[in-house]
């Protein structure tokens, strides 16, 4: 850092100093600083009052800062850090841009659910995103630093991460590990909302996490981050003090010891994320905000944090109120010209205008003038907007508030609306937890066409229900019923068998889709497939039933043993026609399959098949699915789902 120390009884004497050439401008008494801020903002600075008075001016002549000198000892003239690793900047559509020295590359997720706005405090696009608290993540922007050593010779020699945050939740906050920006899988660093239990206070807080000597070092900052309000967040790993440090709005809130080498990640994880933690797949979503990500290759001291702080603090003191609050909308689903559309949210008011304004340029904005009520605004979609994404800015008078993009799909017909199956189950609710009997009566609740869940036999032919092939270490196809049946899920619940849930699906209308597990070897899954096909006649359920598989082999047998059963593949990359062949009369395959073959849903439509998305769990993805005309979608997020279904019925 460059930094020079002036003693005021040295430069003062004159009456005035320029401050032409220098970029922040620090006042110590003592150990505290009691003002800093830009040299750009700061003209000169005068010596006052019979040489009794310091005091901080602008050029337009107004006081920024005035104290007696016995108050002001001295000057620190620094230039603020650069984020010499990683800075990124969020771009009006949606894309992000490295604009450190390394200009990494930084890549969008294929999910919808980041979305971007101009905000007017802090003067830059903010990446919004909408993945569930702790839990699945379809949003996010991965920064890949597998083969740039100079990155991870930044990482291991000490480092800082710096982020503006807002979470976005329903109190209470719910526990889990929310990450924001990180690079954690079996090692790395990041910030994060920890598990209650890592809190300096015993709570949801915010923290910074590197992996050093061996183990986690948290340093957690006592902070439970409020919902809607924004914070700047700064952790410091020094390695050659062997410590972690957090810093809260330019205040250190904890240090924990550190020392001994820094651990990356494991080999396929290594990179960066912004909206989640980085892992084989994205994991831990964050649901609201991020202003700012950046990582500076040395670790940064207090006034150097400070530093930062004071940029973000000045920006949050000059902000002017928003216009409106809360806002929400449906992007990227099918729009008629003529159609009501609402945005909610509160504080519009009568004479709003609303503009959408192409982001990808070449045509003027369509401006509408809609109905403001009590929970948002009413337009109706106008002639000559046309399929494309648009961002969406709010007039009123000379003010303005960018309100984020929105994707438009024309249709002069609605598509049908698409049936709604819960991915194991509706399990990120209170009570519940994945393939889980309260998962499946949850899905009851809700009145979905379908729950689904996964089942794998026992050594000794139990059918047990269970995503992974093993449980708490414990192979499942390789033990005993009475070796694994009083495991227990997180919700408390004991393993539950296929027999729970059959009895259950008497009761309603929600159907059970059932992935059976591709076990070991061809016999098991012949055991497998006769013992499940018999439980159901046993139970009286058939109508009740729907089989996924990963295996085509499972999908032949099934078929062969019971010719009625509905049955789809889960394999992905064979044509309708090559499946319908097989005598299987489903596809639920991942949405690229569909993106980069969509003559599939028609084709497999024409043979009579049903097709199925699978794990589709952003609103967009959700539209875009539905507008090729998919029959079913499958996803974590079954309310956000059913919203989706509702308004294609009620545009029918």
């Amino acid at each position: 850092m460059n930094t020079r120390h002036i003693i005021l009884a040295s430069i003062l004497s004159v009456g005035a100093w320029s401050l032409a050439g220098q970029e922040n401008i620090c006042i110590f008494n003592s150990d505290d600083m009691v003002y800093t801020g830009s040299t750009e903002e700061v003209d000169r600075v005068v010596l006052e009052d019979d040489n009794t008075k310091v005091s901080l001016y602008n050029a337009d002549g107004a006081v920024l800062y005035s104290a007696s000198r016995s108050g002001i000892d001295s000057m620190v003239f620094t230039r603020k850090p650069v984020a010499d690793v990683l800075d990124v900047v969020f771009k009006t559509d949606g894309t992000a841009e490295d604009v450190s020295p390394m200009h990494n590359v930084v890549t969008t997720s294929s999910g919808g659910a980041v979305s971007t706005y101009f905000s007017s405090t802090y003067k830059r696009y903010v990446a919004r995103f909408g993945n569930t608290w702790a839990g699945s993540t379809s949003g996010f922007y991965k920064i890949d630093y597998s083969n740039n050593t100079a990155f991870k010779n930044a990482l291991a020699d000490g480092h800082t991460l710096e982020a503006v945050v807002m979470a976005n939740y329903e109190p209470p906050i719910k526990e889990g590990e929310a990450k924001f920006f990180s690079s954690h899988e079996s090692g790395g660093t990041g910030l994060m909302v920890c598990k209650a239990f890592r809190g300096l206070n015993g709570k949801n807080e915010l923290a910074f996490l590197p992996h050093v000597g061996g183990d986690w070092r948290f340093a957690s900052s006592g902070i439970v981050p409020e919902p809607q309000v924004y914070y700047h967040i700064v952790g410091v790993w020094d390695k050659e003090a062997g410590k972690s440090r957090v810093y809260i709005d330019g205040e250190l809130k904890n240090e924990a010891d550190a020392a001994g080498e820094f651990k990356f990640p494991k080999a396929n994880s290594n990179w960066f994320s912004i909206g989640s933690d980085a892992g084989p797949t994205a994991q831990l979503g964050w649901n609201g905000d991020v202003v700012l990500a950046r990582i500076y290759d040395d670790p940064l001291t207090q006034e150097e944090v400070t530093m930062l702080w004071a940029d973000v603090k000045a920006l949050q003191d000059n902000a002017h109120s928003a216009l409106v609050s809360n806002v929400d909308y449906l992007s990227g689903l099918a729009f008629r010209v003529g159609q009501p559309y609402t945005i909610n949210g509160t504080g519009f008011m009568p004479g709003d205008v609303l503009h959408f304004s192409s982001i990808t340029g070449g045509m003027a904005d369509i401006v509408v003038e809609g109905t403001a009520t009590e929970t948002g605004y009413e337009i109706t979609i106008p002639e000559g907007l046309v399929s494309g994404q648009y961002r969406m800015n709010l007039y009123r008078g000379e003010q303005m508030q960018d309100l984020g993009l929105i994707k438009v799909a024309i249709v002069e017909q609605f598509p049908k609306a698409p049936e709604v199956v819960a991915h194991r189950g509706y399990w990120d609710t209170e009570g519940s937890a994945q393939n889980s009997l309260a998962s499946f009566k949850k899905s009851q609740e809700l009145g979905l066409y379908g729950s689904e869940t996964d089942v794998w036999q026992t050594a000794d032919g139990y059918l047990v229900l269970c995503h992974d092939e093993s449980i708490n270490g414990v192979s499942i196809q390789n033990s005993t019923y009475d070796q694994i049946k009083d495991f227990t899920l997180s919700n408390g619940e004991k393993l539950p068998q296929l027999v729970d849930v059959l009895k259950v699906a008497k009761e309603g209308n929600t159907k059970v889709f059932l992935e059976v597990k591709n076990h070991a070897t061809a016999e098991k899954n012949t055991a497998a497939v006769k013992a499940i096909l018999e439980a159901v006649k046993k139970e009286g359920v058939q109508d009740k039933m729907e089989y996924i598989t990963f295996s085509l082999e499972i999908g032949k047998s099934i078929v062969a043993l019971d010719p009625t059963a509905k049955v789809a593949y889960l394999g992905g990359g064979m044509a309708p026609e090559d499946v319908y062949a097989l005598g299987i009369r489903g596809l639920q395959y991942h949405q690229t399959e569909y993106r980069n073959n969509p003559q599939w849903i028609q084709e497999a439509h024409e043979l009579g098949m049903t097709t199925n998305v699978q794990g589709t769990n952003t609103v967009e993805d959700m539209g875009d699915m539905i507008n090729m005309g998919i029959d079913i979608i499958s996803t974590d997020k079954p309310l956000l789902a059913l919203e989706v279904q509702q308004y294609y019925k009620e545009n029918q």
